[in-house]
This record gives structure tokens, sequence and C-alpha cells, in this order.
């Protein structure tokens, strides 16, 4: 595709979260989604054949953003802690934007099965990512060195659960996220990682 194309379908993708986002997929108006972008309707069909293949090329882009967020969370120069608690409520900020009835509405088979790559091959990413930051925290002495770093991964990358969340602010706990990241690292840390990180 030439620099237009690929601009223009950038457009039409943006466009098309936008207007998913706020009528819902049943409700989107590919006439709607077409202004947006500033083209005609016909131009949209040129690059995505059907509804279904412009929510699936949309919803690759946005698991693309989610990849680039979550790999500038786990490249910023603070503690393991500290981009740890991000992670977890970046994450848990994106789960509660979500409508999971309206997810479950709008994907048919055919659209689930495509997009069942994608979201396979994200959270592969996401657990590179992560394996990659948990290295780099042993090598700076912040986690033990004896952990199997892909389990470790695996579990880290769970924690953001809104119910768990929800019961700790029910138990009192002000800090929830910070308490769950320090509940969730005891035992990985090494005994010279300060207390408050």
């Amino acid at each position: 595709m030439s620099k237009i194309s690929d601009r223009r379908r950038a457009d039409i993708l943006h466009s098309a979260l936008t207007e998913f986002g706020l009528r819902g997929v049943d409700g989107a108006s590919m006439s709607e989604i077409a202004a947006r972008a500033g083209i005609g309707k016909s131009t949209i069909y040129e690059y995505f054949p059907s509804k279904t293949e412009l929510i699936i090329a949309s919803c690759e882009m946005k698991i693309g953003q989610i990849k680039e967020e979550i790999v500038s969370v786990f490249s910023r120069d603070i503690s393991f802690s500290a981009q740890m608690e991000l992670y977890v409520e970046m994450m848990l900020h994106m789960a509660g934007n979500v409508d999971f009835n309206e997810v479950v509405r709008i994907f048919t088979r055919d659209s689930i099965d495509a997009l069942e790559t994608v979201v396979d091959d994200l959270a592969g990413d996401m657990a590179a990512i992560l394996e990659q930051a948990i290295l780099r925290a042993q090598a700076a002495g912040e986690l033990v060195e004896d952990i199997d770093v892909s389990i470790a991964a695996a579990i880290l990358l769970g924690l953001p659960n809104p119910h768990l969340i929800l019961r700790l602010r029910q138990l009192g706990k002000e800090e929830p996220v910070k308490a769950l990241v320090k509940l969730a690292l005891r035992g990985l840390r090494t005994a010279e990682t300060p207390k408050n990180a």
C-alpha cells in the first residue's frame, strides 16, 4: 500500500472505533464512519469488503495500541513494582471501558475465530514483554533469581482483576492496586528491595 492508502486505512479504522464506541456495532453507520474519515462510503468497501472485516481490523488496531501501551509501561525507568502497579491500573481502566455484553452480541463465530489468532498473539507478546521486565528486575537486584520467569509472568499478567480490587476496597484498603502488587511480589523480591518499592 502507498502512504496515502495506509493513512486512509488508518483514518477509516480510527473513525470506525469512534463510531463503534458511540453507537455500538449494530448502531454504527458505514455512512457515518465514512463521513468521520472524510471519504465516501464506497471507499470504505475498497479497504474493508464488509462491516465484519472492518470490526476485525478495528479490533486488531486497538490490540496493537494496547501492546504499545504495555511496552511503554514496562520500559519506564521505575521499579518493577511501580511498573506492575501501572500495568494493573491500565488494564483495569481498559476493562472498565468495555461493555462485554456488546462484545458478545457483535461478534459472530467467524469473527471470533478470525480474532482468536490476534488475541493469542497479544497474550504471547504480553507474556514476553513481562518476562523481559522480570529479567531486567532480576538483573537490577529487585527480584530473586531462582524463579521460573514464564510462570511468574503468567501469574502477574492475571493481576488486573476488577472483582479482586473491589473486594480489597470493601476490606478498607485505600490503595488496593498497591496492596495487590505488594502481595503478588512477596517472595519474588530480594531482601535488598526497598520496602516502599
